[in-house]
């Protein structure tokens, strides 16, 4: 995570950023310009002296309409590959620690910006429909396809994980043909905390608004983190999209309805998380899959992938037990390693 003081400036502007990028290359990894090395410096994206080897590909690829803006790291020899998956309000840029950490598993990494957030194209925060998601996912993993090496992880968190749960249900009739090996989500979301109560029937009440003012919340026992988010961010929108309210309304009973698919599933979950309504979420995860592996962390509070340590330390021991797991599944195929399983 960038370190910054209240007197800093980025020294980049989005709009040029996005501008610069040129089409996404898994075989070619262009000399950024000035704008874009600094938004790159800025976010600490660029995988350091530590990984010497790691090639670094940045771009946009189409799908579902919009520009994504999407981040490929490469090594060589690597065991296989991590599809990062962020959640709502972030971008690539917030995620360069489990990037890191999973380089140094001998893994190649690949994180895109979701519709409207960080980089990519489209209203901020917006969406018409979760199913927009689910296109863009289909359209890198078939760009991934023969470019990209096996096995696949897939690791979601929050709105992350469930742009993966809703990809995984949707394989029911075929879960032979879901591309991942393996995944583990991050606090995922299926319903918010308090999605009942009256401040969300209030916004879902207000259908002639477009946005709602944004509430930063101490999502992470970071604290320098969560100052980060709300004061030093150039990417964090300060409104939520109201038509993302009313997709995620429609995307819930969908999917709280959908006929369970034959496939193990792994969960990071903390107990302190106030974002999602993480107890319902994990009986509706249950009653979903197959199998469903659990590492509840009492101190965890939302944003995982950005908690303080030692608690980071955790999160990431978890996530290296499932890419330990399914590397494993992948050498002895019918051999699994001893997990907490549920």
């Amino acid at each position: 995570m960038p370190q910054h003081d209240s007197a800093t400036r980025p020294g980049w502007d989005r709009d040029a950023v996005v501008a610069s990028l040129p089409p996404f290359s898994f075989s070619q990894t262009p000399e950024p310009d000035t704008t874009v090395a600094a938004y790159q410096a800025f976010y600490r994206l660029e995988p350091g002296p530590e990984f010497p080897s790691v090639r670094h590909h940045l771009g946009w690829i189409r799908a579902a309409g919009y520009r994504i803006a999407t981040h490929y790291y490469e090594q060589p020899g690597a065991h296989g590959t991590v599809f990062l998956f962020h959640g709502y309000f972030d971008h690539a840029g917030l995620y360069t620690r489990m990037i890191r950490y999973c380089l140094g598993l001998g893994l190649n990494v690949l994180i895109y910006d979701l519709p409207g957030h960080g980089l990519s194209s489209g209203r901020p925060t917006a969406i018409g429909s979760f199913r927009e998601y689910q296109r863009v996912l289909l359209t890198v993993l078939g760009l991934s396809r023969d470019h990209v090496p096996e096995p696949w992880i897939g690791v979601g968190q929050s709105t992350g994980g469930a742009v993966v749960i809703d990809y995984l249900l949707s394989c029911r009739e075929a879960p032979d043909a879901i591309a991942f090996s393996g995944v583990v989500l991050l606090a995922p979301l299926v319903r918010p905390a308090g999605f009942s109560s009256g401040k969300w029937l209030h916004m879902l009440m207000n259908p002639f608004r477009e946005t709602w003012k944004r509430v930063f919340t101490a999502n992470s026992n970071d604290s320098e983190f969560v100052r980060f988010l709300k004061e030093h961010d150039p990417l964090q929108a300060r409104f939520m999209a109201m038509n993302w309210v009313t997709a995620l309304k429609r995307w819930i009973p969908r999917i709280e309805a959908a006929l369970p698919v034959d496939y193990d599933l792994a969960v990071v979950q903390g107990e302190q998380d106030m974002t999602v309504d993480w107890r319902h979420n994990l009986r509706v995860l249950r009653r979903k899959f197959r199998r469903l592996r659990l590492y509840q962390i009492p101190e965890g509070r939302h944003h995982l992938v950005n908690e303080a340590d030692p608690i980071l330390g955790q999160v990431q021991d978890a996530v290296g037990a499932e890419i330990e797991r399914v590397l494993a599944e992948a050498v002895m195929p019918g051999v699994h390693r001893k997990g907490n399983e549920e």
